[in-house]
C-alpha cells in the first residue's frame, strides 16, 4: 500500500512538471524568452571616433587611440589595504575618497582611473588583483603626439572627448563625429556577453580630420625663441606670431607659458591661456605705422613734410616725452620717416594733431582694430578703440602713438602683413582645410581679403619706414639679420595695472618682416614684464631675428652677401 501511494505522488509529481515544462517551453516559451532578453538587452551609445587634429602637411598632431579604464568591486576584494597599496605604485596616491571606497564591502562599483596609457592598463593585467578590472571605453584616449606643441592653439579635450579649448573647442562638431546605437545583452556591469545577440540600430559615424596651417618647424623654431627671452629675462609671458601675409595663414603662434594637453587638469588657466588671441593690451610704438598710414593715405602729410623735433609737448593737460633711450629728439625738424624710425612719441603726436581725430579712427577702423579679426578660436577679444566722441581732450596725440587704444598681438600681425601685401587686410587663419577618415578633402579654406586698407603706394612708402628702422633707427642693429633684408618696428608700452600705468610694467614688442622688400613672413613678438630691460629692440627684436633666419633657411632661402654688404 506504502509503495502505490509512493507510486501515485511521484507520478502526480511527474504529471505537473511534465505540465510545467510544456507550458514553459511551448505554451509560454516565446514570451519568457522575449521578456528574459529585454531584463539583459540594453540599448548602448556607440560613440564616434574622435577625428585627428593635422599640421599643414597632414601629419598627425593630436589623435584618439583605443582606451580602458580601472575599475573595482569593492565588495570582492579580500584585502582592501594590500590592493591600494599595489594599485598606488602604477597610479601613484590614490586620493582619500577612492581609497574609503575600496575598503567599503558594501559597494558594487568605483572607478580608480580613466582613459589609462597601454602601459599602465597591461600592468594592471599582470597584478592580477581579486576585485579590479579594467573596461574598454567608448570614448578614445586623446593623445597629443606632439606634446606641448602648439598647446595653447589646439586645445584639449574632457574626459568624454568632449572639445574643451582651443582648436578642440571651436570645431568640435566637426571632430566629434555622430554616435550611434546599438542593442546587445550585458551583465550586471554594462559588459556585453559573449555570443549574446548585437543588434545595430545606427552606425556610429567617425569624426572628420581638421587641418591646421601650423608649421610644426616653424612654430618650434617660435616656441624656443620666445621661451629664451621671457627667460631671459625674467618675465611674466610672452607671445610670438608668424603669418603668411599673402594668404593669412597663421605659420605658428607660440605663448609662454604653455602646458602638456596629455595632462591638461595640471595646469593653471594662466599656462592654458592663448594670449594672441584672448588678450588685448597698449600697443606703444608699434601702432606709430597706423597713425603714419593715415597721414599719408590722407595726403595731408607727404613724405616731405617736416615735424619740430623737440623732446616734451603739452597737450590736453598732459605731458608728453620721448623715451629716453639715446635717440631723442635734438631740434630743428624731422620728416615722418624719422619720427617713425626713431621712434618718437612726440613727433607721433604731432602727426596726430595735424591730421586730426577723424582721420586716425578711419584708418583705424579700416585696419579692422577694435573688431574681431574672426579667427575662429574660441574668446577672440576685438581689442577697445574709442570713437572720437569718447576721447579727452589728449587722446588723439596718445592714441598716434599707441596709448589709449587696446588690440590683440593677432591684430598686430595682420595689419603689418597688410603693409607686407601692398595693402590688403586678409582674413586669418589657423585651419585650412577638413578631410573624411580617408583622406579625402571635404572643405578647402581659401585665402580671403576682408578689404583694402590702404593703396600700394602707401603700404610701399610704410615698408620703407621700416627698413629704415632696421638700418639706422631702434631696430639696430638687434632686429638685422646678416644676409637678409628686414624691416619691421620696435614697441616699448607702459602697462596699465589695476586702472593706471604702472611704473617698471612695460610689453616690449617687435613686428617685422623678410625679406624686404617682398616679405615671405611677418613675425610678431611681444614679452610682458621683463625685468632688466624693457625696449623691444633689446627684449623682444631678437627673438624676431632668429625666428627669421630660420624660416629663411627653411624656406630653401640661403643668405646673400650682398644684402650684407650694401646693408639694405
Amino acid at each position: 500500500m506504502r509503495a502505490r501511494l509512493s507510486f501515485y505522488a511521484c507520478l502526480a509529481i511527474a504529471l505537473f512538471l511534465a505540465w510545467r515544462l510544456y507550458d514553459v517551453q511551448a505554451l509560454k516559451g516565446a514570451l519568457y524568452a522575449r521578456e528574459a532578453l529585454a531584463q539583459r538587452s540594453d540599448t548602448v551609445e556607440v560613440f564616434a571616433r574622435r577625428g585627428s587634429i593635422l599640421d599643414r602637411s597632414g601629419n598627425v598632431l593630436v589623435r584618439s587611440l583605443p582606451s580602458e579604464s580601472v575599475y573595482a568591486v569593492p565588495r570582492e576584494i579580500v584585502d582592501a589595504g594590500a590592493t591600494v597599496a599595489k594599485l598606488e605604485r602604477v597610479f601613484g596616491k590614490l586620493d582619500a575618497a577612492t581609497v574609503a571606497a575600496l575598503h567599503d564591502r558594501h559597494l558594487w562599483f568605483v572607478w580608480i582611473a580613466r582613459k589609462v596609457p597601454h602601459d599602465q592598463a597591461a600592468r594592471i593585467r599582470t597584478l592580477g588583483l581579486i576585485g579590479v578590472d579594467l573596461k574598454e571605453e567608448q570614448t578614445g584616449l586623446r593623445v597629443d603626439t606632439a606634446g606641448r606643441l602648439a598647446s595653447t592653439v589646439i586645445g584639449f579635450v574632457g574626459t568624454d572627448e568632449n572639445g574643451l579649448d582651443g582648436v578642440e573647442y571651436a570645431y568640435d562638431d566637426v571632430l566629434r563625429g555622430q554616435s550611434g546605437r546599438v542593442t546587445l545583452e550585458a551583465d550586471e556591469f554594462g559588459r556585453p556577453i559573449p555570443f549574446g545577440r548585437e543588434r545595430v540600430i545606427a552606425s556610429a559615424q567617425p569624426g572628420l580630420d581638421v587641418g591646421l596651417t601650423i608649421d610644426p618647424y616653424l612654430q618650434f623654431v617660435a616656441e624656443r625663441a620666445l621661451a629664451k627671452q621671457v627667460s631671459a629675462y625674467h618675465a611674466l609671458d610672452g607671445t610670438a606670431i608668424v603669418m603668411d601675409p599673402w594668404t593669412g595663414e597663421i605659420l605658428a603662434l607660440a605663448n609662454v607659458p604653455d602646458f602638456d594637453p596629455n595632462r591638461f587638469w595640471k595646469f593653471g588657466g594662466a599656462q592654458r591661456r592663448d594670449r594672441a588671441v584672448m588678450d588685448a593690451y597698449e600697443p606703444g610704438s608699434t601702432y606709430k605705422l597706423v597713425t603714419a598710414a593715415a597721414a599719408l593715405e590722407s595726403h595731408k602729410v607727404t613724405l616731405t613734410s617736416r615735424f619740430p623735433a623737440r623732446n616734451a609737448l603739452e597737450v590736453g593737460g598732459q605731458t608728453i616725452h620721448n623715451a629716453e633711450d639715446g635717440l631723442m629728439g635734438a631740434g630743428g625738424s624731422e620728416t615722418l620717416e624719422q619720427i617713425v624710425a626713431l621712434s618718437h612719441n612726440v613727433g607721433a603726436a604731432e602727426v596726430g594733431l595735424s591730421i586730426g581725430g577723424k582721420t586716425l579712427y578711419a584708418m583705424e577702423r579700416r585696419a579692422g582694430f577694435g573688431e574681431p579679426t574672426g579667427i575662429g578660436l574660441p574668446g577672440e577679444n576685438p581689442g577697445i578703440v574709442p570713437p572720437p566722441s569718447q576721447w579727452s581732450g589728449s587722446s588723439l596725440a596718445t592714441m598716434s602713438f599707441g596709448q589709449g587704444v587696446s588690440v590683440t598681438p593677432l591684430a598686430m600681425v595682420r595689419y603689418y602683413a597688410a603693409i607686407a601685401n601692398g595693402g590688403l587686410l586678409m582674413q586669418p587663419r589657423v585651419v585650412h582645410g577638413v578631410y573624411d577618415p580617408q583622406g579625402a578633402v571635404l572643405r578647402r579654406y581659401s585665402p580671403a581679403v576682408v578689404r583694402r586698407v590702404f593703396s600700394q603706394r602707401t603700404a610701399a612708402e610704410l615698408r620703407s619706414f621700416l627698413r629704415t628702422v632696421v638700418l639706422h633707427g631702434t631696430g639696430n642693429p638687434s632686429a638685422q639679420i646678416p644676409g637678409y633684408a628686414t624691416a619691421g618696428k620696435t614697441g616699448t608700452a607702459q602697462m596699465v595695472i589695476d586702472g593706471e600705468y604702472r611704473a617698471g610694467y612695460y610689453a616690449a614688442s617687435f613686428i617685422g618682416m623678410v625679406p624686404y622688400p617682398h616679405a615671405r613672413y611677418v613675425i610678431y613678438i611681444k614679452v610682458e614684464r621683463p625685468i632688466g630691460a624693457y625696449y623691444g629692440s633689446i627684449v623682444a627684436a631678437p627673438a624676431f631675428a632668429e625666428i627669421a633666419r630660420d624660416a629663411m633657411l627653411h624656406a630653401g632661402v640661403l643668405p646673400s652677401a650682398s644684402v650684407a654688404l650694401r646693408g639694405h
